[in-house]
């Protein structure tokens, strides 16, 4: 399945996806801590002091010297941050951003991130510029999300050192220019940020604004990895399988791609899938790649979700379960996947597990046919078609398939 190209398009692509929101500690806190005097704490917060009010939202958010309650470290940051301290506004965002379910709110995440990005906060300017950046919480805009990360990198923000390096990479909102991208990951790397150092090794692995060198770019996924960073562990494991810039290794390729993909990868996930699927280099296990696909179909990754409706469909190793089938299909043929298109299209021309639309597959078809070969399906259901479905699938085109 992979090629070396995957090297300089893919493995940018889903580099440029895994950026994280950002938390900033206080000067006195750690999540690691484990004694505070909480009766002192408690009594300097609830007199007003911003800084005792800001580390019991530590405290209660990180369970330091207290039971974990996300409330009561919302309760405490919410103080804070209406006080006007822009460190509590932003974690106070990042409760809200990544928070757990009934609590997680992106309007109230966006509110907060801004009012601390005003206020200068380079992570909270990291966060909104990545919330303009994916369209999350807010409209899309390219040129405000360079604008609020660029404001974080003018301070020597690692993160948005590594995360401008690829913006430039892949020519978002500005022109491409692997040279700039290059300068960033330098920057980002030399401040050990590790998604500057996955960057970096991609593009060494690439030679994208840098001399080519294997070896390169396996020092830079290696010291991303080592900080247990997903892309970089998922670089490293591509390095490896391919044996470039070290001996080919498929052994080390796959701990890699299983520690990327328990650090959250959904394409190591996927990548992972495909190997005890098919049995690359290890004994088929079928329940192991469904294991590995569901992770990744649950974090979005279409084709993990095509792949894993193609085993209910099949009966590899789980039950066939077209219900299964038709709802990942779906999904994934209604975010651009192919495979998923071409798949739900028979099962709508055949009438299997759906009812038989003629109308509806040549649509899917025709979407499908924007990467793949499909002039013999189409020229199959053409002469099915009434002439009202053929006005069905004239206004079903560029609906939500059409992602």
């Amino acid at each position: 399945m992979r090629r070396e190209f995957l090297l300089i398009t893919f493995l940018l692509t889903i580099m440029y996806s895994d950026f994280a929101y950002a938390q900033l500690l206080s000067p006195d806190s750690s999540p690691n801590a484990s004694r505070i005097n909480l009766k002192e704490l408690t009594k300097k917060a609830t007199s007003g002091n911003v800084e005792s009010q800001l580390q019991l939202g530590f405290a209660y958010q990180f369970g330091n010297g207290v039971e974990k309650d996300i409330g009561s470290s919302i309760g405490w940051y919410r103080r804070a941050a209406d006080n006007g301290n822009p460190l509590a506004q932003n974690n106070l965002g990042y409760i809200y951003e990544t928070g757990p379910e009934g609590v997680r709110n992106i309007d109230e995440a966006a509110k907060w991130y801004m009012r601390a990005a005003v206020y200068g906060n380079p992570a909270a300017q990291f966060n909104i510029g990545l919330f303009y950046l994916r369209g999350k919480g807010l409209k899309q805009s390219a040129p405000d999300a360079l604008y609020w990360i660029q404001r974080a990198a003018d301070v020597e923000y690692s993160k948005a050192l590594a995360a401008l390096g690829y913006i430039y990479a892949m020519g978002e909102g500005v022109p491409k220019d692997f040279d700039k991208a290059a300068k960033f990951a330098r920057k980002a790397a030399g401040k050990h940020d590790p998604g500057g150092q996955a960057l970096l090794g991609t593009l060494y692995a690439g030679g994208l604004g840098v001399s080519a060198d294997s070896a390169e770019a396996v020092k830079w996924f290696r010291k991303g990895a080592k900080a247990g960073d997903a892309s970089a562990e998922y670089g490293l494991g591509i390095m490896y399988e391919m044996g470039r810039g070290v001996k080919q290794d498929f052994q080390e390729a796959l701990q890699q791609y299983r520690l990327a993909g328990e650090h959250g990868s959904p394409e190591a996930q996927t990548e992972l899938g495909e190997i005890y699927e098919h049995g690359k280099g290890v004994k088929i296990d079928y329940q192991e790649a469904v294991k590995w696909y569901r992770r990744a179909a649950d974090l979005g990754n279409t084709h993990a979700a095509t792949r894993l409706g193609t085993m209910y469909f099949c009966d590899s190793g789980v039950e066939r379960n077209l219900g299964e089938v038709v709802r990942l299909w779906t999904w994934a043929a209604q975010k651009g996947n192919s495979d998923a298109q071409f798949n739900l299209a028979g099962l709508y021309m055949t009438g299997t597990g759906v009812q038989r639309d003629f109308a509806k597959a040549y649509s899917l078809f025709t979407f499908a046919g924007k990467k793949l070969d499909v002039s013999k399906q189409l020229n199959e259901l053409s002469p099915k078609l009434s002439l009202g479905e053929w006005a069905e699938f004239r206004s079903t085109v560029g609906d939500h398939y059409d992602h």
